[in-house]
């Protein structure tokens, strides 16, 4: 049986009452509310009590599930260091629009995190939810290696992979196509005039991020491009630990800088146009950026950032459904692996080099 601490969600609301409107009334995320109703950490005493409150107060009539009942499905948030999978806008409107489709499909997402770094007992964790008597499980999978993925090799109920591409591995995925979207991106940049174009990276490895490199890659050679051999910068994957290495890559660097760069999210894209602008580098007259993910910060940067959009509600939405299709005894049993196209998303971060 799952510990009570694994957030075995207490709460089926009576009136339509979203997590998202909790949100707002405390002014908080949409994870941080989903946290304090479903029972896990992270969550301040004082926030986690005037949450509980406000949503008693809004309707939201918590009544606890059986375990005994399996009209539920597990999603389990995978954290290898959580420098990605954090409390961020993605991820909350990926628990949003989940949340929402398994309701649609007559099912709750109840939801628990497993950090490698924090839970010594991680492997016990993994073990109780791979013997649960639950209709299906979701991994976020962001974060996850293969070697991570094995560990859910015994699952009783059917198990499918969200948001990271295992592409050798006999599990049903979904997730956005990294790789269009680093091709894409690089296609834009070179359409604007740009021939010296560098990728900036995450410095832990993440499968998503490999595959936006192979498409920024691909998209180089296609136009008969030279990479340099040192084309691939390396920062942390979150707006400080972006601006901070950024500017020490800057202090660092012998050579020009490029006239563009493609930035793997628009997390780090934000901390690296902070460091550019700290060192008198403007944007986009003295290099161009485009990012990843289309957040909503991407507006009110100054310069508005272009990026490639992600479409959210339609990874959640098929997850969910692939798995409800998983979980008939009619299922075929071919793994299925898909990938959401992405679009682009002009703003004003690229300078258009044909009009010199």
């Amino acid at each position: 049986m799952l510990r009570g601490s694994d957030s075995i969600a207490e709460g089926v609301s009576r009136v339509k009452v979203r997590i998202q409107d909790i949100a707002e009334r405390v002014g908080v995320s949409s994870a941080t509310v989903s946290n304090a109703l479903n029972g896990r950490g992270g969550v301040g005493e004082t926030k986690l009590k005037q949450i509980l409150s406000l949503a008693r107060e809004m309707g939201y009539v918590f009544e606890r599930n059986s375990l005994n009942n399996k009209d539920y499905i597990r999603l389990v948030i995978f954290k290898r260091h959580g420098l990605v999978v954090m409390d961020t806008q993605f991820f909350a409107e990926i628990l949003e629009h989940m949340t929402r489709e398994a309701k649609q499909n007559g099912y709750e997402l109840l939801v628990t995190h497993i950090n490698m770094e924090k839970d010594q007992d991680y492997l016990k964790q993994i073990n109780e939810i791979c013997m649960e008597d639950c209709s299906g499980i979701i991994l976020l999978g962001t974060e996850m290696f293969s070697e991570d993925l094995r560990l859910f090799a015994h699952t009783k109920a059917p198990l499918l992979v969200l948001d990271s591409m295992f592409r050798h591995d006999n599990y049903n995925c979904v997730v956005m196509n990294n790789y269009e979207a680093g091709y894409i991106a690089c296609e834009r940049l070179i359409a604007m005039g740009h021939t010296s174009i560098e990728h900036i990276t995450a410095s832990v490895r993440f499968n998503n991020m490999r595959d936006r490199r192979k498409g920024f890659q691909a998209a180089m050679v296609a136009h008969n491009i030279a990479l340099p051999e040192d084309f691939l910068w390396q920062v942390t994957p979150t707006v400080e630990g972006a601006y901070r290495d950024m500017l020490d890559l800057l202090e660092k660097r012998k050579r020009p800088l490029p006239t563009a760069f493609f930035i793997a999210n628009d997390v780090m894209a934000v901390g690296c146009v902070r460091a550019l602008r700290e060192k008198g580098i403007s944007v986009p007259k003295d290099v161009s950026i485009i990012g990843m993910d289309d957040l909503n910060i991407c507006q009110v940067t100054n310069p508005p950032l272009s990026t490639i959009r992600v479409y959210r509600e339609d990874i959640s939405r098929i997850a969910v459904q692939r798995l409800v299709a998983m979980m008939s005894p009619a299922a075929p049993k071919s793994v299925q692996k898909t990938e959401v196209s992405v679009t682009l998303v002009d703003r004003q971060s690229i300078r258009d080099l044909n009009t010199n």
